[in-house]
């Protein structure tokens, strides 16, 4: 997503790479808590960051977690915030949103499929096959057999 071997680095391309590098540290470090399968952390930050003058503004963190276990949402709710604020200076509690998902439950079946007769079976297409080819040679050898016959009769019709 971010080449490393750009010449010049920007400092927002910078900036970009490490609030990168932050979500997916994240992310990992969700995914080992007790109940949590997955995790999406996306972190909202001011690409100025102060830096024209202006005040920064405050860092917003998402988080998505998707969790397994009959566990209370509220205490992994809470836990999470703890974890993210916790985990950075500049982020405010109020600034932490989290969505928990419950996993759905898979029903674990082998994929049935239905056997039905092909569309161009061969064992009906050989017989036929066969038919077509012995009525190919009979018509030729007598074609080939009656071939002075057929030319006085085409010879007849021109006259």
């Amino acid at each position: 997503m971010f080449p490393a071997d750009a010449l010049v680095s920007s400092p927002r391309a910078e900036k970009a790479r490490l609030y990168s590098a932050i979500e997916q540290r994240l992310e990992q470090s969700l995914k080992i808590m007790d109940g949590i399968i997955s995790s999406r952390v996306h972190v909202s930050y001011d690409v100025d960051n102060g830096d024209s003058g202006k005040t920064a503004l405050p860092i917003h963190i998402s988080v998505l977690a998707v969790y397994e276990k009959d566990i209370n949402p509220e205490i992994k709710i809470n836990d999470i915030k703890r974890f993210i604020v916790n985990s950075s200076a500049s982020v405010q509690y109020e600034n932490i949103s989290v969505v928990l998902s419950k996993r759905r439950d898979i029903i674990e079946q082998a994929p049935t499929y239905e056997i039905s007769e092909p569309v161009f079976a061969y064992d009906k297409a050989m017989p036929v096959s066969i038919l077509l080819a012995l009525i190919s040679v009979a018509t030729c050898w007598l074609l080939w057999k009656y071939r002075a016959i057929l030319t006085n009769l085409v010879r007849l019709k021109i006259k």
